[in-house]
């Protein structure tokens, strides 16, 4: 459901109270099963939003406990909100993860559990100084990503094997380009390290609300 405020469309749906309710909710957190089903209908929601114009994305399971409360939260954050639409015009998120040696691929589980969560609103990480090879063409990417970015945030994967290097980015048309065009740049002297990149996106910019 899409309602009109101002220049907004707000996208909402009624949901059961007794399993969205802050308690319900705080239950289920170490629910996986259902976390992964919220978060995929999430994700394929705003992704078939995502042709039709520009999206700013509420954290995920973000609850309002009766038409009041969420018509006092829209016209409270009216202003706020719009700014930050007009900051994601004409842009989308990409997610880069890094991994040396042997590796498991990115897991099933979807974009917001296993990347937005842990990058949402982080300062942007410095990477450390260039000790070894690896840690220098670790810089490069990151450099290269900072260069194409209009936001970017660090995340990491503990306990994930080879990892290497994992960041969120919000770019417009010119930097997908730029983007694609330095890591394609850089992965011969990844390889002869024997480090993979994987590119995810483009996605709804879920790490920039």
């Amino acid at each position: 459901m899409v309602l009109r405020l101002g220049r907004l469309g707000l996208i909402t749906a009624a949901v059961d109270p007794s399993e969205f309710s802050s308690h319900g909710i705080e239950q289920r957190r170490t629910d996986r099963k259902w976390l992964r089903q919220q978060a995929r209908h999430h994700e394929r929601v705003l992704e078939r939003m995502r042709a039709d114009g520009n999206l700013w994305p509420a954290p995920f399971l973000t609850i309002y406990e009766g038409l009041d409360a969420f018509d006092a939260a829209a016209q409270g954050n009216y202003t706020r909100w719009s700014r930050a639409l007009s900051r994601l015009s004409g842009k989308v998120e990409y997610g880069v993860h890094a991994f040396i040696g042997p590796h498991a691929l990115p897991s099933a589980d979807p974009y917001l559990l296993r990347v937005g969560r842990r990058s949402r609103g982080r300062v942007t990480a410095r990477i450390r100084a260039a000790a070894t090879p690896l840690d220098a063409h670790a810089r490069d990417l990151w450099e290269a990503m900072r260069n194409a970015a209009a936001a970017m945030r660090r995340f990491d994967a503990r306990g994930v094997r080879g990892f290497v290097l994992g960041a969120t980015l919000l770019v417009d048309e010119s930097g997908e380009l730029m983007l694609r065009a330095a890591l394609s740049a850089l992965a011969p002297a990844g390889h002869e390290l024997g480090v993979s990149v994987y590119l995810e996106g483009p996605l709804p910019p879920f790490s920039f609300a």
